[in-house]
């Protein structure tokens, strides 16, 4: 009995117990089970377990420790309970039924150990796992990762390298990073990366590495090392970010700005440039603006243009040149300025205004010419004979065509210009990678349309320029079959009827290829844009209207054009009519200039929905 006795001390000593009658009604509790509940043993004795059942388990759980009890069986296991006060405690169970002669329980004892700082632990150790799993998973969805042991062999890669690498992960464990290695770096380079790393420093940079495929890809990467206890690298996280787009962005950054840099490089050798703010002082001349004028740099920076004025054009002349350019419009005309030394010349002007956000001017370029020689020589021929007054018309032709061109290459190179300024600036401004990624994919479309532009603009000054161009004898009915030939495919898949009558003039007398183009780009509109609701008919003939004068007709039964509206556009650059997402608007321009080269001419007779005529006039010769 005293060995019971010890026993029962022992065990009231160290653990938490209450004994309960078959029913459940709690008849004994020690005082470490009032110490943890908070509750006295005169509140517990009669009460049953539910006083401080915290409600954390299912009834499931309950009824399945009950069960088992009931039948005789000792349970144990873990659970929550709530103390008088309102907190909660863990407390490790054993429940010892005792039993009757029947084998039926007639008591149980519950002995407890208070396991509540164990519980928070292993619920800090699980928020700290779950946290560390987030870690892992956010790099491993968000990074390319790869780990290496101290001698960079590849002991652990993520889905990320794999697909970026296009190796598969049993091709890329044993291997250490040569596999990738794309050549592009310096030896020194590599170097230093390892002498960092294997110095227990964290290494960061960009590199280009090689797939599996051959093609290359940039990664912005960071290698962190792994010491041990004598602070000696055992292993290398190297975690990386893709930024191919951004660097192939930035290579074609390069190429445009080299591109406008060219740009302002051939206006520069060519032109004379000067930039003013909005209120007209100077803050931009190039050497050309200073070899003309004689004037320094620092003697013309923060003056305006009155240092050069002549005197020579009225003050309603210069009202009008700010008029026009105040209201954001191009100016373009001639002006006689002085030079330092008091001598005098004439520049051949277009100033640009540049707008703001606003719609206003921030700052005006303006482009000059030196053409003092030519308005010398104009001077001179004013005082000539007939013969010269006609080459001086000529050279006026001349310089009206140059006028034409400076037109339209200010209407057509203006806007995309300002726009690459515009992006460009931006670009040079955002420190967002994803916006600038947005820039840059807004920048190239605008360069190759400049580009478009430019070259057809090029194409068709060739035109005018273009003097010593040969007239050939042409039998239109081969030049015409030749050309049609080009179109087979279109006539049949459209079923369009050709007609042709060139009885009264078979033969002309005209360039080879301007007649090609001529007709080319007729036949080619009258196909584009026929109309949905008949086949079309293209009818071709010749009628000679005088002794040296042929009328070619193109006509067709297509959409029409609509002349009330258009009749001073039909021939003008990039003008179209009708929706088609070939059109251009180059072909009737380059046409008329092809035309009128050649000394002849051209009109239309069109209406919506009934068709289109095109008549050519050429001055014809004796063959």
């Amino acid at each position: 009995m005293e060995k019971i006795a010890d026993y029962k001390y022992a065990l009231d000593e160290s653990s938490i117990i209450a004994i309960t009658d078959q029913k459940g009604i709690i008849n004994y509790v020690n005082d470490n089970f009032c110490n943890i509940s908070k509750y006295t043993a005169e509140e517990l004795i009669g009460q049953d377990h539910r006083i401080i059942n915290s409600g954390y388990h299912p009834k499931e759980f309950i009824k399945e420790l009950w069960t088992t009890i009931a039948n005789g069986k000792v349970w144990k296991g873990e659970l929550k309970n709530k103390a008088k006060d309102g907190t909660v405690y863990w407390v490790d169970t054993t429940i010892v039924p005792f039993l009757n002669a029947d084998n039926k329980p007639y008591q149980y004892v519950a002995i407890r150990s208070d396991i509540t700082d164990r519980k928070k632990g292993e619920e800090e150790l699980k928020k700290i796992l779950k946290e560390i799993s987030d870690y892992k998973y956010a790099l491993d969805e968000s990074a390319i990762v790869a780990i290496t042991d101290q001698k960079g062999i590849i002991t652990h890669v993520n889905a990320n390298f794999c697909k970026i690498s296009k190796y598969s992960i049993k091709e890329l464990i044993g291997q250490d990073h040569r596999i990738i290695n794309s050549g592009y770096h310096s030896k020194e380079f590599i170097k230093k990366l390892w002498k960092t790393i294997a110095n227990g420093k964290v290494w960061r940079g960009e590199l280009k590495n090689r797939a599996k495929d051959g093609s290359t890809y940039w990664v912005d990467t960071t290698i962190v090392p792994f010491l041990n206890q004598a602070g000696k690298p055992y292993q290398y996280v190297a975690i990386r970010s893709d930024i191919t787009e951004r660097k192939n962005g930035e290579e074609e950054l390069k190429k445009i700005l080299k591109e406008i840099s060219d740009y302002k490089y051939a206006l520069d050798e060519s032109a004379i440039v000067a930039i003013t703010d909005q209120k007209g002082i100077i803050t931009h001349v190039n050497a050309n603006f200073c070899k003309i004028s004689k004037y320094s740099t620092e003697e013309l920076i923060g003056q305006d243009h009155r240092i050069i004025n002549s005197g020579y054009h009225s003050k309603e002349f210069i009202k009008e040149l700010w008029r026009t350019i105040a209201n954001g419009e191009v100016w373009k005309g001639e002006l006689k300025n002085r030079a330092k030394d008091g001598s005098t010349y004439w520049v051949d002007t277009t100033i640009v205004p540049f707008l703001n956000q606003a719609g206003k001017p921030y700052q005006y370029v303006a482009i000059r010419s030196d053409i003092t020689e030519r308005k010398e020589g104009e001077k001179q021929i004013k005082k000539s004979n007939i013969k010269a007054i006609e080459h001086a018309q000529i050279l006026e032709l001349k310089n009206t065509q140059l006028v034409d061109f400076c037109n339209i290459v200010s209407h057509n190179l203006r806007a995309p210009l300002i726009n690459i300024s515009m992006l460009v600036d931006y670009l040079e401004q955002s420190e967002d990678e994803i916006e600038r990624k947005e820039v840059l994919t807004k920048i190239k479309p605008v360069v190759n349309h400049l580009m478009d532009v430019f070259n057809e603009l090029v194409e068709s000054i060739q035109v005018k320029q273009d003097t010593e161009v040969k007239s050939d004898p042409i039998v239109l009915k081969d030049c015409l079959e030749k050309v049609l030939r080009g179109f087979e495919t279109q006539i049949q898949e459209y079923e369009a009827t050709i007609q042709i009558d060139l009885n009264e003039a078979a033969t002309i007398y005209f360039p080879q290829k301007y007649m090609e183009s001529i007709l080319s780009n007729l036949i080619s509109n009258a196909l584009k844009y026929r109309s949905p609701n008949k086949k079309p008919i293209i009818t071709i003939k010749t009628k000679k209207e005088a002794k040296n004068t042929v009328v070619l007709s193109v006509s067709d039964n297509g959409l029409g054009i609509d002349l009330v509206l258009h009749k001073d556009q039909i021939f003008k650059i990039r003008k179209t009519f009708h929706k088609h997402p070939d059109a251009k608007g180059f072909g009737l321009f380059m046409t008329k200039t092809q035309v009128e080269a050649m000394n002849g001419k051209i009109w239309a007779e069109s209406q919506p929905e009934i068709g289109s005529t095109f008549f050519i006039e050429f001055k014809t010769q004796n063959i």
